[in-house]
């Protein structure tokens, strides 16, 4: 604006300089005068000050009077009127009514924005005290945009006194500060705040701050199209209020729901008067159903409707107390209920109909109860007989031979078959001792899964040759290993320890009940993220109607002492227990006489690779 300054030095080189002016100085006087009023108005409305405007005053002032100097008119200075060839008014009378008149409007625009800006501050700090006295939280946020418009992320700009008491948190900490840095430390994940401020329509909402255990509700307006102010109410005492009224209410109707009883009220003649019933009964009775409706339309059988009504009238005339038990079908399945009748007047009886469904239910399972304790009992004593033959036998052969060896009437390739039957029986006294500590781990809840990387083809490969050496003279069975994975260090994570004595003992299993033919094991992978284990053999099978008890503890098919296949009956239950603890089920398919196969799946976890990029 300071360039405009010049303008007096224009109107000197064009109408005052004697060897530039374009007219004679006489005549362009006024010339010289409309040429810098118009600035006057340039001045008027882009100056800051009156200062400004009077400096260019001055100037005006000045350069009008050299020209009234150098055109030789000094003396008409003090004339309104002046005359040279035309007429016309004193130019620098003219010029400071001007500058008057734009001084005038310039105090007066001033006075007028000093009292607007006064009362926008007025307005300012009433509005700050009023948001600064509101008991609820006030925040105000402003969305940031990118150069194509699009909102990028929200800033903090204020908030009150009651939203830093609220949350716990000072105005220095957040004002000015991107939500997406602050907004963590307030809210903790409580809500999608992008999502609810940048593209959500809802401006009402509620959240719970766990660390602060407080429920608020929130109010959100925008005052522009970027700005958005929230307004934060705690509720959490209106929310403990309901809460309490809603458990005060669920206190009073578990008190009714505690009180089994239907009552009814019933006259002489068999007709419903009355009733008290409770909503949450799965009978779904209205009162246009039963009152004003005889004990024959409700829907009792005809010898039923004629008992209930000969204790009506029993209890009237006898003021006894009558009891009848019935079945009634309730939402597709049969209750039993009880009913009591007692006197209530000459014309009427109360009628009390408890649900005893579950009492009779309770004592049908207490008989189960009783039968299976009564079978467990049974097998536990059978346990007994048998483990004491199983331990007797290798204890027999291991005494009787150890005394054999001894002997000098024996060779030294008899005594060495001595040694092995005696290393066989302990190996089988010794796994019958594991069983049963086994057993006592399963009983106390004291086994644990430490699960690490399994290799899982040596393992198979291991439980093959140990097989194929153990059946190898014994039986005519030939082992077969089939696996899924070729690659010799494959692995995935599972017990290693507890895996393999599933395994050994389905293998032994197998190896007990088969005489000739195949046994085959390996693994499969039914779905990616499953492996699937199996024995499959060709031995004795297992009868449909058995193959479930097998996995009860001290469960054989043949309990007698003096049965064709030894054992505890411990193997297999111990082995779907430790099927259990890996996460899958040990199932049995098998047909009697054509063999069994035992599988087992289990999560395929695998192995994290150890390779780590670094670089």
């Amino acid at each position: 604006m300071n360039v405009f300054f010049l303008i007096p030095f224009v109107a000197y080189f064009f109408f005052i300089a004697q060897s530039n002016s374009i007219f004679p100085n006489q005549l362009s006087v006024p010339y010289t005068l409309w040429t810098l009023i118009p600035f006057l108005l340039f001045f008027l409305l882009f100056s800051e000050n009156i200062k400004t405007l009077s400096i260019y005053y001055v100037l005006c002032f000045l350069t009008l009077l050299i020209h009234v100097y150098v055109a030789g008119m000094s003396d008409l200075l003090f004339h309104f009127k002046w005359e040279a060839q035309v007429e016309f008014y004193n130019p620098l009378l003219l010029l400071s009514a001007f500058y008057l008149a734009a001084v005038l409007i310039a105090w007066n625009f001033q006075h007028r924005m000093d009292y607007l800006k006064d009362k926008k501050e007025s307005t300012d700090k009433l509005i700050t005290q009023t948001i600064r006295s509101l008991s609820q939280g006030v925040m105000l946020l402003e969305i940031a945009r990118d150069e194509f418009g699009t909102p990028t992320h929200l800033m903090v700009r204020k908030t009150n006194l009651a939203f830093e008491r609220l949350f716990k948190i000072t105005s220095r900490e957040i004002k000015n500060q991107n939500a997406d840095v602050v907004f963590p430390k307030i809210f903790r994940g409580a809500f999608d705040w992008n999502h609810q401020y940048l593209h959500s329509q809802k401006k009402h909402f509620s959240l719970y701050l766990d660390h602060l255990d407080r429920h608020f509700e929130v109010e959100t307006f925008k005052l522009t199209s970027d700005q958005i102010v929230s307004l934060f109410s705690d509720v959490s005492v209106h929310r403990k209020t309901i809460i309490d009224l809603e458990e005060s209410k669920q206190r009073f109707q578990v008190l009714l729901e505690a009180v089994p009883d239907l009552f009814f009220i019933i006259d002489k003649d068999g007709t419903y008067v009355d009733f008290v019933f409770k909503a949450t009964e799965a009978l779904k009775i209205m009162p246009e159903d039963i009152i004003g409706n005889t004990i024959f339309e409700v829907g009792f059988s005809e010898k039923m409707s004629s008992k209930i009504y000969a204790c009506i009238q029993q209890c009237i005339e006898t003021d006894s107390i009558e009891t009848i038990e019935y079945a009634l079908e309730v939402v597709g399945v049969s209750a039993m209920f009880e009913m009591r009748i007692a006197r209530l007047n000459d014309h009427s009886v109360i009628s009390l109909a408890r649900d005893i469904t579950k009492r009779k239910l309770a004592d049908i399972q207490l008989e189960e109860a009783k039968m299976k304790a009564e079978e467990s009992d049974r097998l536990k004593t059978a346990f007994l007989a048998n483990i004491s033959h199983e331990i007797r036998t290798p204890m027999n052969a291991i005494i009787g031979f150890s005394k054999m060896i001894g002997s000098p009437d024996f060779d030294e390739e008899e005594k060495a078959q001595f040694i092995e039957i005696i290393v066989s029986n302990g190996k089988a006294l010794m796994e019958l001792i594991n069983d049963m500590i086994t057993l006592s781990k399963i009983e106390s809840d004291t086994l644990q899964i430490k699960k690490s990387s399994c290799r899982l083809n040596d393992m198979m490969v291991s439980l093959y040759k140990e097989t194929n050496f153990e059946v190898e003279d014994k039986k005519d069975i030939k082992i077969k290993l089939s696996c899924a994975n070729a690659n010799p260090k494959f692995t995935f994570i599972t017990d290693p320890g507890i895996l393999q004595a599933v395994l050994q003992k389905l293998i032994d299993n197998s190896i007990k009940f088969t005489e000739n033919g195949v046994i085959e094991i390996g693994y499969l992978f039914p779905e990616p993220s499953l492996i699937e284990f199996f024995i499959k053999d060709t031995g004795i099978g297992i009868a449909e109607r058995d193959q479930e008890r097998i996995f009860e503890r001290f469960h054989q098919l043949d309990n007698r002492t003096s049965r064709s296949y030894e054992g505890t009956g411990l193997g297999l239950p111990i082995a779907q227990h430790f099927v259990r603890m890996l996460g899958g089920s040990l199932n049995v398919n098998s047909k009697l006489g054509k063999g069994s196969v035992f599988s087992f799946t289990l999560p395929y976890e695998r192995e994290e690779s150890k390779l780590t990029i670094v670089r």
